[in-house]
């Protein structure tokens, strides 16, 4: 009987461990902030313009980075970047705040949030522009598709215009990094970039391929 008892006290603290382990107790190693610091998503891009919405110019291509910088607790900030060939391309960044695994940007009307299963979606309203934003984050990979609509007049660029810009990237160290920018060596740089989010310009470290 006293075996009999000890086993059943033996099993029931054998379950009992297993279902505590069961609660990833190492979630916060893999928060999105430290996940995500100083990996280089880089790879290409193209860009299509449609003048007052309907008016399709030819595309032009270019490369893509999509990072993140300026880490503070859960606080850090989301970078995109795309250098067109022979022109400037752009660089945006947004703040926001991490959720165990999610990441997300809100700013009544403006929102953008990647979700645990990688999933992006959002735009971001300013005074002159409408952005946004469509895609999947992946361990190895990005998906994404911006549009830039112009909500007047800017640079010759005229209103109800549409900026198509879709990337394709890849993360530095994975088995896909084969190809596009990944034959190089990986510079962290300090580059004046857009914040979406307050107007101004920050200088953020980002991705450069050397």
């Amino acid at each position: 009987m006293n075996c009999t008892i000890n086993f059943l006290i033996l099993l029931f603290l054998l379950t009992t461990l297993g279902c505590g382990k069961s609660q990833n107790p190492d979630s916060e190693l893999h928060s999105f902030n430290e996940r995500m610091n100083r990996q280089a998503y880089m790879g290409t891009a193209r860009s299509t313009m449609y003048l007052r919405g309907y008016d399709r110019l030819p595309s032009i291509d270019g490369t893509g980075s999509f990072s993140i910088d300026k880490i503070k607790g859960d606080s850090s900030r989301l970078v995109l970047r795309m250098e067109l060939s022979g022109q400037e391309g752009f660089s945006l960044s947004i703040p926001g705040k991490q959720n165990g695994q999610s990441w997300k940007f809100s700013a009544d009307p403006s929102e953008v949030s990647i979700k645990d299963n990688g999933e992006i979606n959002g735009s971001v309203t300013t005074s002159a522009k409408k952005i946004t934003w469509k895609g999947r984050l992946f361990d190895d990979k990005l998906m994404l598709d911006v549009k830039t609509k112009y909500l007047s007049e800017e640079g010759g660029i005229p209103e109800e215009s549409i900026l198509d810009t879709h990337f394709e990237l890849v993360r530095s160290g994975s088995q896909q990094a084969g190809g596009g920018q990944q034959g190089c060596t990986i510079v962290w740089e300090s580059r004046p970039t857009f914040n979406l989010y307050s107007g101004g310009i920050d200088l953020i470290y980002v991705p450069v391929c050397h």
